[in-house]
């Protein structure tokens, strides 16, 4: 993880779940402005707030597209990204 410049920064603990079509990467990175974090799956780690409401916004989107692609296997016929 990147070297925060600025110790007063609350700290929070996240967890990113490997996705599971990742095989072999350990880790993703997260780039809140301009500074990047290596952050480990799996595992609670704490970064700075900044990188846990980017973290926590991206897994609300993982869980949104998940839904559309579980809705479509169901038997949705059309595109749910289509607009007739």
């Amino acid at each position: 993880m990147a070297v925060n410049k600025n110790k007063d920064e609350k700290k929070v603990t996240v967890m990113i779940p490997k996705p599971k079509d990742t095989t072999g990467d350990t880790e993703t990175t997260v780039i809140v402005n301009g500074v990047m974090y290596q952050v480990q799956y799996d595992r609670p780690v704490e970064v700075p707030e900044a990188v846990a409401e980017v973290i926590q916004n991206s897994n609300k989107l993982n869980e949104k597209l998940g839904k559309l692609e579980e809705a479509e296997m169901l038997g949705a016929r059309k595109s749910a990204l289509y607009d007739y």
